[in-house]
């Protein structure tokens, strides 16, 4: 080795960190995740599991003549309900003493380790949670063996008909432990709809497939305020609709970002949602979305071939989000809370973890819409 290991110009010169700020090179953003932490939260102040009621049948009545036999006095049943049990993330910040409390400090200390590792944690919970959101978190299911029934209960689970594969290739024939299409008939039930074509292939988006699909869950007062898609798909959406014609940009107050608007919804862009083109999964890196066999029955107006190899390309939903309820704990340690740090008994590491205890609920499913197999 030679002697003197450093030259001149290392000796005599310090480095220059510019800009002085770590530039994130790796988390994406969800408006769907910013919509509901802004209109659906809804704190969890405990108990082993959390409990809805709904409405779906209607009691018993109609015309009857002036002197006629006695009225119908049954009482039928006409609640139900969905229960739903809280589920636990954690994300877990490893510091060394060495490193915080002798290196990292003081005027040379540009960044904060400490302060960047936590908010990296924060910014890792949050993205756990978003890609959660977009699965399920049941047990073995009717589909694709896929146990994860310690995970949140996403709206995939909330968004179907009890036959349909969703873009999972997942068909979910109860939520919160609510049967569907038995005594409560479609009281939970969103029919995915397939927008691809007969063969199973995917097939162009349209204005009649975004028209129809918008109304369906539209009753009444009661419309969607968001449709969210990958990028791939906000793209063809532009190019399919009109080509020529120059969306009015409009900025979302919630998200803060530029859309556009359909009806009474905004339209936005979501990097965290499912894509063939673009979707990842956190943990392996692969395409989120490919293929999978649609079932022997489907819903009546879901457009879907039966027993089909259906590939799902791209995924577009409206969701009406004052429906959802995000229920967080209220604790402060499980409500997205830092546990302290906790010293290794022989050295000087140290850890601590980001706790969540959550769970996602969707009260009226009807007025929420998946819509999967959109190509180019």
């Amino acid at each position: 080795m030679a002697d003197p290991i450093y030259d001149e110009l290392n000796l005599t010169t310090k480095k220059e960190i510019y800009p002085r700020v770590i530039k994130d090179l790796f988390f994406l953003d969800t408006p769907l995740l910013a919509y509901l932490r802004a209109k659906a939260l809804v704190p969890f102040t405990g108990g082993s599991e959390m409990q809805s009621t709904f409405l779906y049948a209607p009691l018993l009545g109609g015309m009857y003549k002036k002197g006629g036999p006695g009225f119908n006095l049954t009482k039928p049943q006409t609640l139900a309900g969905t229960t739903f049990q809280p589920k636990y993330y954690e994300v877990n910040v490893t510091e060394y003493l060495e490193d915080i409390e002798v290196e990292n400090k003081g005027p040379e200390a540009v960044f904060s380790l400490i302060d960047t590792d936590l908010r990296n944690a924060m910014h890792t919970m949050t993205e756990i949670v978003a890609l959660a959101m977009q699965r399920h978190g049941s047990g073995i299911v009717t589909g694709v063996a896929d146990d994860r029934s310690g995970h949140i209960n996403g709206w995939i689970e909330a968004m179907n008909d009890g036959l349909t594969a969703g873009w999972d290739g997942n068909y979910f024939t109860s939520y919160g432990t609510a049967p569907r299409n038995a005594v409560i008939g479609g009281a939970l039930n969103s029919e995915p709809y397939w927008a691809g074509n007969s063969d199973g292939s995917t097939g162009a988006i349209t204005f009649k497939v975004l028209e129809e699909t918008y109304q369906s869950v539209a009753i009444g007062r009661k419309e969607p305020d968001l449709g969210v898609g990958n990028k791939h798909v906000i793209s063809l959406i532009k190019e399919r609709m009109q080509p020529q014609q120059r969306f009015a940009q409009e900025k979302d107050p919630i998200f803060g970002v530029h859309g556009f608007r359909f009806n009474n919804a905004m339209i936005l862009k979501d990097d965290l949602f499912p894509s063939l083109k673009y979707g990842k999964s956190r943990s392996t890196g692969s395409f989120l979305t490919s293929t999978f066999t649609s079932p022997a029955t489907v819903g009546a107006n879901s457009n879907m071939p039966t027993s089909t190899v259906c590939t799902v390309g791209e995924v577009f939903n409206w969701f009406n989000t004052s429906t959802w309820a995000v229920r967080i704990s209220d604790s402060p340690r499980f409500g997205f809370g830092f546990t302290g740090f906790k010293p290794q008994i022989d050295g000087t590491r140290v850890a601590g973890q980001i706790l969540a205890a959550l769970n996602l609920q969707c009260f009226e499913p009807r007025l929420n819409k998946q819509i999967l197999g959109i190509g180019s």
